[in-house]
């Protein structure tokens, strides 16, 4: 699921209630679905827009990230760690521009013998309506599409 992760960046030198009423305002005007230290996440463009007002309003500054939340049930690999990351709240994250989510487009070919030579590769994969999709840096898409190409299969992303 496609969400927005905001890192808020903590002014220095502010009174010791500053950030205080900051986050007393953030309970009252914006609903977060999770975080991850000062990464906040939201998740529709109307949270992300009520909560860029409200880190403008209070000075701070922010960097936004667009994320992809992965299913509880998501695999992921050693190479996730340089991708993504788990938050408090114990849900994977990757960070949408760097990853690309795809699928096998049929089952056709030797998909099994396709999987294994992509595994080095992966990055995290997960099953969703029925179907098993797959995470790989967005650099290596067109590598993705030969190697299911090598096997007579064919892959679509559906993430890029």
């Amino acid at each position: 699921m496609h969400v927005y992760g905001v890192e808020m960046k903590l002014p220095e030198g502010k009174r010791p209630g500053y950030y205080a009423q900051f986050v007393k305002a953030l309970a009252a005007n914006v609903r977060l679905a999770d975080r991850d230290k000062e990464l906040l996440i939201v998740e529709g463009e109307a949270e992300r827009e009520a909560l860029i007002a409200l880190l403008n309003e209070y000075k701070f500054e922010y960097e936004e990230f667009e994320l992809l939340r992965l299913p509880e049930q998501a695999e992921t690999t050693p190479l996730f760690a340089d991708y993504g990351f788990v938050s408090i709240s114990d849900r994977a994250y990757l960070y949408k521009h760097l990853c690309a989510v795809f699928r096998f487009a049929e089952a056709k070919g030797d998909v099994g013998s396709a999987i294994r030579q992509m595994e080095e590769h992966l990055i995290a994969r997960f099953s969703e309506r029925g179907q098993t999709h797959y995470a790989v840096d967005r650099t290596l898409a067109e590598l993705m599409h030969g190697i299911a190409k090598a096997y007579k299969s064919a892959i679509e992303f559906v993430s890029e």
